[in-house]
Formats: C-alpha cells, structure tokens, sequence
C-alpha cells in the first residue's frame, strides 16, 4: 500500500475554500449571446446515434462548425458554471474574460489551462467523461492583488477540483465577456450562470458589549463557575482576546449588525471549540460539540437598519481561535472579529492512497446516498479506474477514474468515521442487489436483500491480476460477481448464475434509459450521473418502469458480461 500524505494550508485558500457559498446563481439566458454561427436549441441527439443533430429552440446552445459565440455579460470578480456535450473528436476552448482559456475537448486534455504563451498547464488529474454525457465546470477567479494578474482560484470538473490558485500574467484590464469557441466537431451548451462579486461590505457590527465567564471542565459540561462574569465590558471588536490567562472560558458578545441594504446574506462562525449565534433573537447557529476550525454557515435575509445579535463561544480543548464572517450573492466573505482573533489553522494533512504496480483493497465505511455502508470494499488499480463495492449486498456504489481514494477519515487522530472518498470523476450505481429471483418478469425487482438468510456472502477469491472474485449463495443458486477495469476507461462486470432458475441481473437504473445502438444503453438520472451500458448485441435486455424511473434487467442464464462507461 503506497500512503501519500498531502499537506493541505486551509489559510492560504481562506476566502474560497473554507467558505464555500451557496448562493444561487444567476442564469445567463441563451439570447444574451452574440451568437456568429452557433445556435439555439431546445436539445441534441447522443453523438453515438446514427441520425445525430439538434432540434431548434431556446433551452442551450450549439455548434457544428468552427467558430466563436460572445456573452453580452463582462466579467471580472466571478464565479461562472456550465455544462457542455462534447461530440466525437470534439475541441473547444472556454474563455474567461474573452483571452484566457480552459480547454474544453476530448482531443487534448480536457480542463487545462492556456498559458500566455499557447502551452497548457495540465490539469492535477484527468476528470473528463465519456464523448456525449453532459459534462459541468465552474471557475472561480478575481484580480491578484498584486495587480496585473489574474488569480484563478479553483476550477471544478465533473465535481472534481482540477486547479487552485493559478495565477495568469495581464495587461492590467481584468474584465471582459465569456467566450465559447468550437475549433472543431460538434459541442453544445446549457445552464451558463454566473456570481459577479463586488468589493461591498454591507455589513458590520456595533455597539459591541462582552462578559467572560471563567468555566469548569468537560465533567462539568464546560458550564461557568459563577453567574457573575469575570470580567465584562464594551469593545470596538469581536476578539478571543478577552479570555487569556483562563484554560477554560466562555465569552458572550452583544451588539448590533448594522446593514447597509436589504438583502439575502450569510454569517459564518469559524472557531476551535464550541459556538452558538442569535439574530433578531433568533438561533440561527445552534451550540453544538466542540470541534476545531469547521466553519458553521447560516442564511438569513435582513432588512437595511440594526439587527441585535448574541454570540457565544466556549474555549475548551485548543487555544482559543474566533471568528465572524458576513458574505452575500455577489459578496466574498469578509472578517467582523479582529484580526488578531482568528489566527491561521494547523494544517491538515490529506492521507491517500494511490496504486503503483498492485491493485489496493481498502475496507472501510463509505457514504451513500447520505448513510454510511459498513460493509463496503474499494478496489483501486494501477490502470486508475477503481470501485466501491457492499459486499452485503452485492451491489456496487461507486465507479471513478483518476486518482484513487482519500483516506484522512480512516487515519487521520482516532479515524473514528473510518470513511473512504472517491478522488476522481465517478459515476453513481443504485446500490441495490443485481440478481434477484422474479416471480416473473413484471414482479419488482427488491431493494435490498437479507444479508444472513437471503443473499449470503460467501468471500471473494484474488486473481493472477489481484482483483477479487465476489461469492454469494442465493435461493439455492452459486453467484459469482467480478469487475475489472475496461481498455476504454470504463469497467467490465462479469455475473455468473448457477443452479436455480428464475434469476434476473439489473444492469442498472435511471430516470430514463434510452437504446443508443444495438446492445449499447444510455443511463441518465438528469443531475449529472449518468453513463452508458455496453453488452453483446445478441443479448436483448428489458427496458422496464421501476420506483427509481427505469431499469434495465436480462434473465440470468450461465455467464454474463457487460461493460459501464461514464
């Protein structure tokens, strides 16, 4: 097992990692383009289809030729989203402020960089999907404050974080529209939006008074000694400075947030212990355990005039580390507590594992659809395409390529969560079992199965490559489950059913399924997971209704392989 230890420095990334924002964005309508030869349409056909185009209408855009289309909007300061379909040996280029460029493409290296100087600087790894699935990036940028610069400060791909904090020489003039360029094939886009962010800070406190209350330990629930503080007062700001000299302290501040306009904003308490936050004397940041420098958001609209506010913090286990932060739609976050409060965190190291020459079998938790599965296996392989995998119920949950796994959770202090996260582009699987036996062909196929009566676990078996064979015993039947990493980047799943009959194999689920070609499937859940299912032609699935949308099962006989692609 190869354990890399990645020093992450929260500081130096504060005001765009530690405060992700949830505004919503702005959407950038498809007639707020100077179009040239690109088109309006209301959707495309599958790239793979034999009768491939688009339809006319107003829902994205689209082009077939080489050539440019101009955003009426300039940018400067922003946070700009989008997704895009790129055709068979498609390139494009997306451009910030109209020059500098991300590449867009299946050709070159989806997500670099164009440097001043025409070269590329590369992606940390290749996070691009599969030729016509709907693809998302969203970029981060802003004026480096050293001047004639600009600082893009994160690049998003398929979920996946692909570059931070480059910076790019200017000629001084940060600010410009948002270009889309086809150099070649066909490429389609839709739901462009946009965070423009200004340098207003409509919010600050006043009339600031304190108490401090020295408190016993954690036997005693961290509560104060006495109901008469230590030490009270009014202050000109927010500061963890008024407990030194006690190892253990809660301090209470009361003032007034005085807004400038009327508007939707958020509050962000960072701290190393524990915190609450009322508002128009309203909680709107509970107390809860204590925790070190996770910050806590909490959204509220507020009116332009004063707003009473009360914020507690208790020191417990580390020093004493505090901070307030206002933010808003097109607002960064900015500091309402002294400087001096909130010093910069410990740095947290990430802990991943990557395969060299052996494939890697990590047990561990993994989250799933919000809950941990407690029984799950990931396998990472040299070729970088890996999986997780409940071995309860013979369901896979994950598929990725890329970089492996990230296993902080698992070993970082106690690795009490003992979680294991995906690094690269995945796909999604349902989870649920993949054989099951049918009354008949329209019965249901079940959730879930009872790992101790039903469907029982009987270990898994290593090849000569180091990938495990998964056994089960099911309604008298031998199952035998194997997934190894395909040519194309995907993966090729092999079921083999023996012994009864009756067995039906869900090659997956969607809200919609869709027959590309002979015994090639297209799967989509319309929320960016969605992939594509291979199998031999002569094999003739079903198509069927399900809770979920659609399935598509085939009746198990003997030995089935069929390939996922994302």
């Amino acid at each position: 097992m190869y354990l890399r230890l990645l020093s992450v420095f929260w500081a130096f990334f504060l005001c765009f990692q530690s405060f992700a924002q949830e505004f919503p964005l702005n959407q950038l309508a498809v007639d707020n383009w100077d179009l040239n030869n690109w088109k309006q349409a209301e959707n495309v056909t599958n790239p793979f289809q034999k009768k491939a185009g688009f339809t006319v209408g107003n829902k994205m855009l689209f082009s077939n030729t080489p050539g440019k289309m101009t955003s009426k909007l300039t940018t400067a300061d922003a946070k700009v989203s989008f997704e895009f379909m790129l055709g068979n040996n498609s390139d494009g280029v997306f451009y910030i402020q109209g020059r500098h460029g991300i590449v867009l493409s299946n050709t070159r290296p989806i997500g670099a960089i164009i440097k001043t100087d025409g070269s590329l600087q590369l992606p940390e790894q290749q996070a691009g999907k599969a030729v016509g699935l709907w693809q998302k990036l969203e970029v981060t940028f802003s004026d480096a404050s050293f001047g004639n610069a600009l600082t893009i400060e994160k690049i998003i791909l398929n979920d996946v974080v692909i570059h931070q904090g480059y910076v790019l020489p200017t000629d001084g003039k940060n600010e410009g529209p948002l270009v889309f360029e086809n150099k070649t094939g066909t490429i389609a886009v839709k739901n462009v939006a946009y965070l423009k962010y200004s340098k207003e800070k409509p919010l600050k406190v006043s009339d600031l008074s304190y108490e401090m209350y020295e408190t016993y330990d954690w036997n005693q629930q961290f509560a104060p000694k006495s109901e008469t503080p230590n030490d009270k007062g009014t202050t000109a700001t927010i500061t963890k400075d008024f407990g030194a000299g006690f190892n253990r302290f809660l301090l209470i501040f009361r003032g007034n947030i005085d807004v400038e306009k009327d508007g939707s904003y958020s509050l962000i308490a960072d701290y190393a212990g524990k915190g609450s936050l009322k508002v128009d004397g309203k909680e709107i940041l509970p107390m809860e355990g204590e925790s070190y420098r996770k910050p806590r958001t909490a959204y509220i609209d507020l009116k332009k005039g004063k707003h009473p506010f009360e914020l507690r913090y208790n020191k417990v286990w580390w020093k004493a580390e505090l901070g307030l932060f206002a933010a808003g739609p097109e607002i960064r976050p900015y500091a309402l507590h002294a400087e001096t409060s909130l010093p910069s965190p410990q740095a947290v190291g990430e802990i991943d594992i990557t395969p060299r020459s052996d494939v890697e079998l990590i047990r561990s938790f993994v989250m799933f659809n919000g809950k941990k599965r407690t029984h799950a296996i990931s396998v990472g392989t040299p070729a970088g395409t890996h999986y997780s995998f409940d071995l309860d119920q013979g369901a896979l949950l994950y598929a990725w390529r890329g970089e492996f796994a990230d296993v902080t959770e698992m070993f970082h202090e106690r690795g009490e969560p003992q979680l294991l996260k995906p690094k690269g582009v995945k796909v999604s699987f349902s989870g649920k079992p993949v054989v099951a036996s049918l009354s008949d062909v329209n019965a249901a196929m079940p959730d879930s199965l009872d790992d101790y009566n039903d469907l029982i676990f009987k270990g898994y078996t290593l090849g000569p490559e180091g990938l495990p064979t998964y056994k089960y015993q099911y309604k008298g039947a031998d199952i035998t489950q194997k997934i190894v990493p395909a040519n194309d980047g995907g993966i090729n799943i092999t079921i083999t059913a023996n012994g009864t009959t009756g067995l039906y194999t869900k090659l997956g689920e969607a809200k919609s399924i869709t027959m590309i070609n002979k015994g090639f499937y297209l799967l989509d859940n319309n929320d960016g997971n969605a992939s594509y299912v291979r199998l031999d032609e002569k094999t003739k699935p079903l198509i069927r209704n399900s809770k979920a949308g659609q399935e598509l099962i085939v009746p198990s006989t003997g030995s089935l392989t069929y390939a996922v692609l994302w």
